[in-house]
C-alpha cells in the first residue's frame, strides 16, 4: 500500500513533467555522429525529446546488460547449489528408504530380548 501511493506520488509528477517536455522541445534538431568533418555524413534530425529519451532508454538498456553480465557468477553459483540440493535430497530419500527397509526386516526378526538367554551348564 506504502510503495503504491509512493509510486503515485513520485510517478504521476514525473509523468507530467516528461510530458510537458515532450511538447515544449518537440522541434527538430540535428545531431552529427562526424566529430571530425565539417559536413556531417552521419547525422541524425529527430525532435529533442526523442532523442533524449533514446538516449535514456539505451543507457537503461546497456545498464542492464552490464548489471547481467557482471551477476553471471552468482547465477553459475546458484545453479550449482540448487544441483547439490537436489543431489542431497536424493541422497536422503535414497538413506530413509533403506532406513525404512532395515526397520522392517528387524521387526520381522524374532524378539531375542523376551526370551531367556541359554547359558551352558558345565558338569
Amino acid at each position: 500500500m506504502l510503495s503504491r501511493f509512493l509510486m503515485l506520488l513520485i510517478g504521476v509528477p514525473l509523468a507530467i513533467l516528461l510530458v510537458i517536455f515532450c511538447v515544449v522541445n518537440r522541434h527538430p534538431v540535428t545531431v552529427s555522429l562526424d566529430v571530425f568533418g565539417t559536413m556531417p555524413q552521419y547525422a541524425i534530425s529527430a525532435p529533442l525529446f526523442v532523442l533524449l529519451l533514446a538516449g535514456v532508454i539505451f543507457g537503461l538498456l546497456l545498464g542492464g546488460l552490464g548489471t547481467w553480465l557482471t551477476q553471471s557468477h552468482y547465477r553459475a553459483r546458484a545453479a550449482r547449489r540448487r544441483r547439490e540440493v537436489e543431489e542431497l535430497r536424493h541422497e536422503v530419500e535414497v538413506s530413509n528408504e533403506r532406513l525404512r527397509r532395515l526397520r522392517e526386516e528387524r521387526d520381522l526378526l524374532p524378539d531375542l530380548r523376551a526370551q531367556p538367554l541359554a547359558v551352558p551348564v558345565k558338569s
